[in-house]
């Protein structure tokens, strides 16, 4: 009895760090982190009772709508999660700011018209961020600052118009950005741009596809092919009456 016992105790210690909910599977990978497989399952709200020490969450292809402040409470050792496509349209604020430990976040192929930039903040380790085929018209200024890890950013096929001066800048490990499929106007608000990307060493993935939309004289046109002339300052010279 008494070895029956121990067995029960035994089970009982280290079955909360193997929890897995019903729609999930759940492993150990060789490098000792813990995978939650949870894509494909038709799934509306991420599944409740996984493990506080899963590292990986696959929560790609469902059908989540949005995620909660609490949507993610439970697993705060999260390295890697993958939320593409889904049909996410709203992600609360706080959703990801108790991931202290995130490296790779995948929102492509959502709805989303709004992201919880702030929550970048205390994703310092954030090192691929895709927020690709969205419905993103805007970044804020600042938005990025502080992601010194952040190695690949993908923001292609949004509804960016423009760009705030410098959003680029303070990312120091940045070696590749998508910005192709936006339908940028390349106004002198937006020739930074050109100038950056020739001076950097970031690629620019599709740079070829990365194009004005406006105005009208050039559409069509590279975004790193903005004629300089366009956003030369104007010289005036002043004359007095004798």
């Amino acid at each position: 009895m008494r070895p029956l016992l121990s067995v029960l105790a035994l089970v009982t210690l280290v079955s909360p760090g193997l929890a897995c909910p019903a729609p999930c599977s759940c492993s150990t990978k060789k490098n000792g982190r813990l995978l939650a497989e949870c894509a494909y399952r038709e799934l509306r709200d991420v599944p409740q009772g996984l493990s506080p020490n899963v590292t990986i969450l696959t929560l790609s292809a469902n059908r989540l709508g949005r995620l909660g402040r609490a949507s993610l409470a439970e697993v705060p050792e999260l390295q890697s999660l993958w939320l593409g496509y889904n049909h996410i349209s709203a992600v609360e604020p706080g959703a990801f700011a108790a991931l202290p430990h995130l490296k790779n976040l995948d929102l492509s192929h959502n709805r989303l018209a709004d992201f919880p930039w702030q929550d970048l903040r205390n994703l310092s380790a954030l090192q691929i961020l895709k927020l690709s085929n969205n419905r993103l018209a805007a970044v804020p200024r600042g938005a990025l600052a502080g992601l010194r890890e952040l190695r690949s950013l993908w923001l292609n096929d949004n509804e960016l118009a423009t760009l705030a001066r410098g959003t680029f800048e303070g990312l120091p490990a940045l070696a590749q950005l998508q910005l192709f499929h936006n339908p940028f106007n390349c106004s002198c608000k937006l020739f930074w741009l050109k100038e950056w990307a020739h001076d950097t060493s970031v690629v620019l993935s599709r740079a070829g596809s990365t194009l004005c939309a406006a105005p009208a004289r050039l559409r069509g046109r590279p975004v790193t092919d903005i004629p300089g002339a366009l956003c030369v300052p104007p010289s005036a010279q002043l004359t007095y009456p004798s």
